[in-house]
C-alpha cells in the first residue's frame, strides 16, 4: 500500500531544542513531496506560533497545514487530532502514518489505528524504550529513514 499522507506532531518531532530541523529531516520531507505524499502537522502551540517556528527551521512550504488544538478543539497528541488531520489530507488510515516524540501521542495514534513512528527526541529512556516497542517503526534522526528507502 502506497503512503498518501503523514502527520507530525510539532516540537521535538521535527525541532532540536534551540529550533533548528532535526538532522536528515529537510531531505526526509523533500523527498515525501516528490512522492506525493501529502503532510499536516498538528500542534498546542498557536497558529501564529506554529508558523514562526516552521519557518525559522526552513520548513514550512512542506506542510499543507498546521491545525491547532485551538481549532480543532481537541489535544494535539490525541486519536481524534490525528484523525481530524487525515481527513483534511484527504486521506484514510491505510494509507497516512503518524511521526512523533511523544510517547502519548504514539500510544493514541496507535490506539485510533494509525501507523506510527518515533522519532527519538526529548523522551527519556523509559518513554523511549516504550516509544520503540510501540510504534510501527523508529527512529534516532530522520538520516535513517532515508537510509532505509535506498536499501
Amino acid at each position: 500500500m502506497r503512503l498518501q499522507s503523514a502527520i507530525f506532531t510539532l516540537g521535538d518531532t521535527l525541532f532540536t531544542p534551540d529550533g533548528a530541523a532535526r538532522e536528515g529531516l529537510d531531505k526526509a520531507l523533500s523527498l515525501f513531496k516528490m512522492e506525493g505524499v501529502w503532510l499536516g502537522a498538528v500542534t498546542a502551540l498557536s497558529a501564529e506560533d506554529a508558523q514562526k517556528a516552521l519557518e525559522k527551521a526552513g520548513l514550512h512550504s512542506y506542510f499543507r497545514f498546521v491545525l491547532t488544538e485551538s481549532v480543532a478543539l481537541c489535544k494535539a497528541d490525541s486519536g481524534t487530532m490525528f484523525e481530524r488531520a487525515m481527513k483534511r489530507l484527504h486521506s484514510q488510515k491505510d494509507d497516512t502514518i503518524v511521526f512523533s516524540g511523544s510517547l502519548a501521542a504514539i500510544q493514541n495514534a496507535k490506539d485510533a489505528g494509525f501507523r506510527t513512528v518515533a522519532v527519538q527526541g526529548s523522551a527519556g529512556a523509559a518513554d523511549w524504550s516504550t516509544m520503540q516497542q510501540l510504534a510501527t517503526q523508529s527512529l534516532e534522526n530522520y538520516s535513517e529513514l532515508l537510509a532505509q528507502t535506498n536499501e
